[in-house]
């Protein structure tokens, strides 16, 4: 599921997907190509995620990130620590002038992300692969934590939902509540992030969009029903995964515009969106193999269809910078590579994005609807889980 950033691999989190559904909601030539922006308007800033794409592989396409300017999250666990092919593709980097930050995932076995049950785990690793890279001087100043609950608790959550079993997950969801182990979690994880700052580290934290849908009513308590404290965190930049899975473009076209909005309201202009899925992630193993350890393999592998057109990418990136948003992150380098249109259709249909205006920006009825949606969802989840 970004259970891994596509169901499993950023796909759709058991956060947004299972919640929505249970309670019966559906809802290389010069940089920049195209005509320059209109004055004063934003410009995008770029980044693309890689979640499985061997390091030696990345080194082949950091021309075309840095042709279009494009920062790289890289995928990094504890047993790439010290790897010679980690610290060649840093250097590499840096000689294209490609930032890259380092986006921390554990072995799918150990629950892959930032959470209640993974704490220890990730604070040994954080600080470990922070040591490691300033002991040999590596070119890295920001490190991600993607907080997302575990696969575990993903799947729990949708066999509830595969068996028409909302009371089933209601009842799972208030099981995961324990205010003083949240707030000790908050705690642990600020003092985390405290420590790589102490080593000149920045931190960025990810999360699903539907956190913002209960922030805006001031409910934090489905992050501790995910073990997944997030709004609490000192985190240095923030980011939501909002990706278009299996709605129809207009429909996603409203979620972007409505997630661009609120993230920009509850943390500011740095808030980022990640946008996606850059074509067929069926065509990804790695997420197929997610698939089958997740045990819903079918109902998993639907999601990772993606967007099949680059000018997709453009239009949601577009909706994003109409609402002040600028930072635009893509999911993923892995699936752009494999798609028809190449690596660079898609960066250059995110970077060349210029924001929409009058009709082609708004979703008046769809963003109704998303905003009624949301509070049914949060008026739910208050009756009948908390």
């Amino acid at each position: 599921m970004k259970t891994g950033r596509a169901i499993a691999a950023k796909a759709p989190s058991a956060i947004g997907l299972s919640l929505l559904l249970v309670f019966g909601c559906v809802a290389l030539p010069g940089r920049r190509t195209s005509p320059p922006a209109a004055r004063g308007a934003p410009q995008p800033r770029v980044a693309i995620w890689c979640e499985f794409l061997p390091y030696r592989e990345v080194e082949q396409y950091l021309p075309a990130l840095q042709h279009y300017d494009c920062r790289l999250y890289l995928h990094v666990n504890p047993g790439d620590i010290g790897s010679p092919a980690l610290a060649r593709v840093l250097q590499r980097a840096s000689s294209h002038a490609v930032e890259i930050w380092l986006w921390q995932l554990l072995p799918y076995e150990e629950n892959l992300y930032v959470g209640e049950d993974t704490l220890d785990r990730m604070e040994s690793f954080s600080l470990a692969l922070a040591d490691w890279v300033r002991r040999e001087s590596l070119p890295v100043d920001w490190i991600i934590f993607d907080c997302e609950p575990s696969p575990a608790l993903g799947r729990r959550l949708a066999l509830s939902l595969r068996n028409l079993d909302p009371r089933g997950m209601a009842n799972l969801l208030r099981e995961q509540i324990d205010p003083q182990r949240f707030a000790r979690s908050i705690g642990r994880l600020n003092r985390i992030i405290a420590a790589l700052h102490q080593r000149g580290f920045r931190v960025m934290g990810c999360a699903n969009r539907i956190f913002l849908d209960f922030l805006a009513r001031g409910n934090t308590a489905l992050e501790d029903s995910l073990n997944a404290p997030f709004s609490m965190v000192n985190w240095d930049r923030v980011s939501f995964i909002t990706y278009q899975y299996t709605t129809s473009h207009a429909e996603y076209a409203a979620m972007v515009g409505r997630y661009a909005q609120l993230g920009r309201r509850l943390f500011g202009p740095e808030v980022a969106l990640d946008l996606g899925l850059t074509g067929d992630h069926r065509l990804i193993e790695q997420h197929l193999e997610r698939a089958r350890k997740f045990g819903l393999a079918e109902y998993y592998v639907k999601f990772l269809r993606g967007m099949q057109r680059p000018d997709e990418l453009r239009h949601a990136a577009g909706i994003a910078l109409s609402r002040g948003v600028r930072n635009i992150h893509i999911y993923s380098l892995d699936g752009a590579v494999n798609s028809p249109e190449g690596l660079s259709a898609w960066l250059s249909a995110a970077c060349n994005a210029t924001p929409l205006r009058g009709i082609r920006a708004a979703t008046p009825v769809r963003s109704i609807k998303l905003g009624v949606t949301a509070a049914i969802l949060n008026g739910l989840y208050r009756a009948l889980v908390i």
